[in-house]
């Protein structure tokens, strides 16, 4: 692989590559999820132009339902700009939108789990009152389907999902019976919600790692073997107590809830499409297996410190300071917390994608499953809703995006040119699956043998769940195909 030259960059912050089911041999997760690779051709201004009719909405307030904390990041109504690069592209384009369309924007908020069953009052009173759902990636998103709550984005006259403020691709991935319920993209910053490693260069020194990190991932050999390999010996009992707690040195540090991150950087999907276009669970073979059996060695390594989540630890307590301490070579993160969490770090560091699971894999894969919006099957004018849903992604990538990489990764997170390639490289290899979404249990199933099992036996587990899973996934497809 090529160094990606500043020109070429530029080209592929245009595209938004995602990922498509399809059915291929079980080594390759485009199985389910392939990915895009080529280079968008140049687009002209006029191309990329917002494409909406005339329109006076007299001012009317725009309602999205949404979910406390989580879902921060989503928030439309933002009051005023701060002097926050992220903020305030986010004010420019509320303020854009309603300019366009004479909108204004608020939210409701409630707690994750009760984003569907809002949802579903609203809707059985005929009320109408959300234009807008953005849940939780996985809590009530299928009984959200299944209660006929939503609309389907294809029967909308004004959203054009070929644009590249839209995954297009994702609307694909998570699509049912033909039909699209949930819709993600720019208007979401769908890219957050991808994982990255962060190692440290310091340790490259002290520890005389001769190893250039970013040519291993150019080069095809950044994989879970190299990993295994480049932590060992790193660790250090710093207080010397003779205990391995959290105020020591680590190899790795890594979290309970980053399982989906690995196992799809290692190629390995989670459902497909029958010869139906049915979702099916696809965890049953042998690369699963070897995902598994690595997956264990990581977290198990003497050299590892697996943090357990709870309370947002992950983002505010032991997790957060052992990285800014400097106390591990490598962390798994996400990239939503590089612009939040990570000017507070003073050592120097580089940005990875997740490790391939052997050589022999051709790409590198980076997961996504955050980032969906819904429309109500109520919204009180579905023309209106969707022609604010069209503008709202086009100006999100005119200015959120731009912000978001641009200024926000390059200038306040990322260090060197490398590691912008290699985010650069994450984001056009990003996939999706529809057993993520819309099944717990499923996306669930690597932690729960590994983790909470601390077992490498996943052929029983998967046994145990794959017809009442692949049941659940029936009746979601057989409701949906009669609505």
């Amino acid at each position: 692989m090529k160094h990606i030259s500043s020109f070429v960059l530029a080209l592929l912050l245009l595209a938004n590559i995602c990922a498509c089911q399809g059915e291929t041999p079980e080594a390759d997760i485009e199985s389910t999820t392939g990915t895009d690779t080529t280079l968008p051709e140049e687009t002209t201004a006029e191309e990329l132009s917002l494409d909406l009719p005339e329109a006076n909405f007299d001012g009317y307030t725009v309602t999205y339902l949404t979910c406390d904390g989580y879902c921060e990041h989503f928030k439309l109504n933002i009051d005023e700009e701060t002097g926050d690069t992220l903020n305030d592209a986010g004010y420019k384009r509320e303020r854009a939108v309603g300019d366009l369309l004479n909108v204004e924007f608020d939210a409701v908020e409630v707690d994750t789990g009760e984003v569907a069953s809002s949802l579903s009052a609203s809707v059985m009173a005929g009320s109408g009152d959300y234009d807008f759902v953005l849940p939780h990636a996985t809590t009530g998103i299928s009984a959200m389907v299944t209660s006929g709550s939503l609309l389907d984005w294809n029967t909308l006259e004004y959203v054009d999902f070929t644009k590249p403020w839209w995954n297009s691709t994702m609307q694909e991935s998570l699509g049912i019976a033909g039909k699209v319920f949930y819709a993600s993209g720019d208007i979401v910053m769908t890219w957050q919600g991808m994982g990255c490693y962060l190692f440290n260069k310091d340790y490259l020194e002290n520890y005389n790692i001769d190893t250039n990190m970013y040519d291993l991932v150019y080069e095809g050999k950044w994989t879970v073997d190299k990993l295994l390999e480049l932590i060992k010996g790193v660790s250090q009992d710093l207080n010397g107590d003779s205990q391995m707690t959290e105020v020591d040195q680590y190899g790795l540090l890594a979290n309970k809830g980053q399982t989906v991150w690995f196992q799809f950087g290692c190629g390995q999907h989670i459902s497909k499409l029958d010869e139906n276009n049915c979702p099916v669970l696809d965890m049953g073979g042998e690369r699963m297996a070897s995902v598994v059996e690595k997956y264990y060695n990581v977290l198990y390594s003497d050299d590892t410190y697996l943090n357990s989540f709870s309370s947002y630890d992950y983002a505010t307590g032991t997790y957060r300071d052992m990285l800014i301490s400097g106390r591990s070579f490598l962390t798994i993160y996400d990239i939503g917390g590089l612009y939040s969490y990570l000017r507070e770090i003073e050592f120097d560091f580089g940005i990875l994608p997740d490790p391939k699971l052997d050589e022999a894999q051709e790409d590198y894969y980076s997961f996504c499953g955050a980032g969906l919006i819904g429309i109500p099957v109520d919204t009180e004018n579905p023309e209106r809703t969707a022609m604010v849903a069209e503008a709202l992604a086009y100006y999100s990538y005119e200015y959120v995006r731009p912000a978001f990489f641009d200024v926000v990764l390059q200038n306040k997170a990322v260090r060197d040119e490398d590691s912008y390639n290699m985010l650069t490289m994450m984001h056009e290899n990003k996939v999706f699956d529809f057993g993520f979404n819309f099944d717990g249990t499923a996306s669930g199933a690597l932690n729960s043998v590994v983790v909470g099992r601390k077992s490498t036996d996943f052929a029983s587990y998967y046994a145990s769940i794959e017809d009442r899973v692949n049941e659940t996934f029936r009746q979601i497809y057989e409701t949906v195909s009669n609505q």
